[in-house]
């Protein structure tokens, strides 16, 4: 674990929505998400962040709460949504069950026991999606996806894995920002090298683009 107490700032909640205005990013994964899930199932997300996955899942037609502990990303999600589903609340903390656990990025699930403590809220199913980390090549942080792999069958799960690549591109107004963005997102290593995928952009409110090809692990493990 690296020593980031959160991934939100005010400057990265401004990336993320800018990157999120201009990419199909969001859609495409609630699609995948979809195909685990049906709408007479009740869905709680853990780590919602701002919470794109859980409005387009609810506009959708399923029945869903989103959570999340930081109360600036709630309070954008809300503003933005005008919906009634978002929760700041700490997931470790409360007792909330529903048919479907989603977490997106959440939830490091490092033995059993952390495994144990997100199934605890689930009735049916734990949707459990990650990034391989891998889309540029490099070894910024590791892929966890054999490790989760050992647990649940440790554990004696029974579960589906899929891995698809979306793009999440990143729009910027300099390459001063460039630099500011990869050194924040990848936690100040090999920023040349990630420097390479900045490419120039037509949009002259963001004349550069960092490219981010990632590549995500969906499994979807039945309780």
């Amino acid at each position: 674990m690296h020593s980031r107490v959160s991934w939100w700032t005010d400057e990265s909640i401004r990336w993320f929505e800018r990157a999120s205005k201009a990419s199909t990013y969001h859609r495409c994964l609630t699609s995948e998400i979809e195909k685990h899930i049906n709408k007479n199932e009740s869905v709680i997300e853990f780590g919602c962040g701002l919470g794109y996955e859980a409005q387009l899942l609810s506009d959708d037609g399923y029945e869903i709460k989103a959570l999340d502990k930081d109360s600036r990303v709630i309070d954008k999600a809300k503003k933005r949504t005008g919906k009634d589903i978002f929760f700041c609340a700490d997931a470790s903390a409360i007792v909330d069950k529903a048919d479907i656990v989603l977490c997106i990025n959440y939830g490091h699930i490092e033995d059993v026991d952390d495994l144990k403590a997100i199934l605890s809220h689930a009735k049916k199913k734990l949707v459990y999606v990650i990034s391989r980390h891998s889309g540029h090549n490099q070894e910024t942080r590791p892929d966890r996806t054999e490790l989760i792999c050992r647990i649940l069958d440790a554990a004696g799960m029974v579960y589906s894995k899929s891995d698809f690549s979306l793009d999440f591109n990143q729009p910027l107004t300099s390459m001063e920002e460039a630099s500011k963005f990869i050194r924040w997102t990848y936690l100040e290593r090999n920023e040349e090298e990630y420097m390479k995928y900045v490419r120039r952009s037509e949009d002259s409110r963001y004349p550069f683009c960092f490219m981010n090809r990632k590549n995500m692990v969906l499994f979807s493990i039945k309780v």
